[in-house]
């Protein structure tokens, strides 16, 4: 530890779950739980509802989800969507960090969080059911750690802040590339299963455009995964990346599209997972890739413009067979126009995998970093930023 770094507990150093005002009944910009990212800063949407209970925050506040598995997945963001004294609101199962004005900077906040000196404690503090496990506030509130003075905490913060910044810039191009490939398809391809055809058109199903890789998918328990030590390559489930394991079961381009649980968004359609590079899947996601003309960029597209309300089942646990998924009708053109425009969006998808092959790496040296800045190993008390 430098010898101008304090030792003091996280609470006076931070305010913890911090009054905000919000009436009930008013409405607001509302972050879910299913909104936050693992191992993302940012927030990447939200919704407008009444308040009526749950963790209040304003901009610049860091959110730490307090149960199990959203914590130990990484659900950790500094909030970034709200103007001026804005308040919103979130679910019950966050705990809220905010910077003391003289005392704490809000960038270093968000990354001591995210670090193993608060992080670590917190998830050994969880009590209750195997299942819903959560964070002993008292517990987090009580920390000791040594922390450096304001100028410091500043330096480090915006070190820190610039590769998030960077994962936030390629995210957004992502998101615009994404959205150019949708406008593309709709243009090139504008008709419905109840228009009138052209000539070469005609009413497929999906089963007729897709190879089901499920077979090859063998679910590990979670007693196998904590026996793998390497964590080289990603463990996916139904929503989003899960774990890491020392071995994988594919390797290619594959659309992952989630089976039970989290299976539909609001709008009804399904929730998807663009991956590629080598992984495993749990059995919680149908792994596919595209034929008949149709890659997996081209069925990624497709999927996102395709409702799938109508064939869900199961009123506790949303389902989403392999027999349904394979009888939703859609129109499929013809081959030539299907190829002319895969070659548009081959570009556009790869500059989406370069993308987010950069933040994985940016991510892995901000998480590199991460742990020697909190502990003074990295002195910033000189750097130029």
């Amino acid at each position: 530890m430098r010898f101008d770094w304090k030792e003091q507990r996280l609470k006076d150093f931070v305010e913890i779950n911090p009054y905000s005002r919000l009436p009930k009944g008013a409405v607001a910009k509302k972050v879910s739980m299913d909104k936050l990212q693992p191992n993302c800063r940012d927030i990447p949407s939200f919704e407008l509802a009444a308040y009526m209970g749950g963790a209040k925050f304003q901009n610049g506040d860091t959110l730490m989800a307090r149960i199990t598995p959203c914590l130990e997945n990484g659900k950790i963001a500094q909030v970034n969507i709200l103007d001026g004294n804005e308040v919103g609101f979130g679910s019950t199962e966050y705990i809220v960090f905010r910077a003391k004005d003289g005392i704490s900077d809000k960038d270093f906040v968000y990354s001591l969080v995210c670090s193993s000196l608060v992080r670590e404690p917190a998830i050994k503090s969880m009590v209750g059911s195997s299942n819903r496990q959560r964070v002993q506030t008292d517990v987090v509130e009580n920390l000791l750690i040594s922390l450096p003075p304001l100028v410091e905490q500043k330096k480090i913060g915006e070190l820190l802040r610039s590769f998030d910044d960077k994962i936030r810039i390629n995210n957004a191009i992502n998101h615009n590339l994404q959205q150019q490939a949708i406008a593309l398809y709709q243009n090139a391809f504008p008709y419905g299963v109840d228009d009138i055809l052209p000539d070469g058109w005609r009413i497929a199903t999906i089963g007729e455009i897709f190879n089901l890789h499920d077979s090859k998918r063998i679910p590990l328990s979670g007693g196998e995964r904590d026996r793998m030590t390497k964590k080289v390559f990603p463990y996916y489930g139904a929503t989003s990346l899960m774990d890491y394991v020392d071995d994988y079961l594919f390797d290619g381009i594959y659309l992952l599209l989630g089976e039970d649980g989290t299976v539909i968004d609001a709008g009804g359609f399904p929730v998807l997972q663009y991956v590629w590079g080598k992984f495993w899947v749990n059995n919680h996601a149908h792994i596919i890739t595209g034929k008949r003309g149709y890659t997996t960029e081209s069925l990624w597209v497709l999927f996102k413009q395709t409702s799938v309300r109508s064939i869900v089942t199961g009123a506790v646990q949303p389902k989403i067979s392999q027999a349904n998924l394979k009888s939703i009708q859609i129109v499929l053109p013809p081959i030539e126009q299907l190829n002319a425009y895969n070659e548009h969006i081959q570009p556009m998808f790869a500059t989406i995998r370069n993308n987010q092959d950069e933040n994985s790496r940016l991510s892995a040296l901000r998480d590199t970093l991460l742990p020697k800045l909190m502990s003074g190993e990295i002195d910033v008390s000189k750097v130029e930023i």
